[in-house]
């Protein structure tokens, strides 16, 4: 049982680190891993780098070709609209969902939250900036009861802003902040059909965001 709790936590090591390569721009989309090159410089088997390697082929940030290695995907224009459209679904689905959860102090932090991307961005803190983000989001993320959306939309998040590191666009990151704080008043109206509208409609659109998109990934 040691063994195998000892294998399990080896292969989230190596996810953790094949990401963070990832991150930084070490392994970039179109390049081929070499299992056996990584697994030597770890110093491990290659059974725990397969692990980890099936568990990012699940999310979406490689392919494992048989007998031919494993490739990092590219992200295409049809692949960030995917993304765009599915968490534009599921946050409004959750905000439509738990409306009556939403508390004054969520709120509260909505806009404390809201506050410190301003803040991020004026220091040009892209780093920090994507994790207040991710935390401003999760607010009402987290009031689901639904572990499995929770699960399923982080690591859409992390595939389009977090692998590899892009220069942000300060001028499309304080829009986006108008747009949270629209989505903030909506909240405080009682209005769920305009926050969700704000969601899905402008923040997750794929369409209204398209000028900025194809900047950000430098789209044709």
């Amino acid at each position: 049982m040691d063994d195998q709790f000892n294998i399990i936590s080896l292969r989230e090591q190596v996810y953790d680190y094949l990401r963070k390569q990832m991150a930084i721009g070490e392994l970039i989309p179109g390049s081929t891993i070499n299992i056996g090159k990584i697994a030597g410089q770890l110093g491990i088997s290659k059974t725990p780098l397969r692990d980890a390697l099936i568990h990012l082929e699940v999310e979406g940030f490689v392919t494992i070709l048989p007998r031919r290695g494993v490739c990092v995907n590219m992200l295409s224009p049809e692949d960030v609209k995917n993304a765009y459209d599915a968490i534009g679904m599921v946050e409004a689905c959750i905000v439509i969902d738990c409306f009556e959860k939403i508390t004054p102090s969520h709120i509260q932090e909505l806009e404390r939250l809201n506050t410190q991307m301003i803040v991020d961005i004026e220091k040009n803190d892209f780093k920090q900036l994507f994790n207040t983000n991710l935390q401003f989001h999760d607010i009402y993320i987290n009031i689901s009861g639904n572990d499995l959306l929770k699960k399923f939309i982080r690591p859409i998040k992390h595939r389009l802003y977090d692998f590899p590191r892009q220069n942000y666009i300060a001028e499309w990151e304080m829009r986006n902040c108008k747009e949270h704080q629209q989505f903030i008043n909506q909240l405080k109206a009682g209005d769920s059909n305009e926050a969700t509208k704000i969601l899905k409609e402008v923040h997750w659109s794929f369409e209204f965001q398209e000028g900025f998109i194809k900047q950000f990934y430098k789209m044709n």
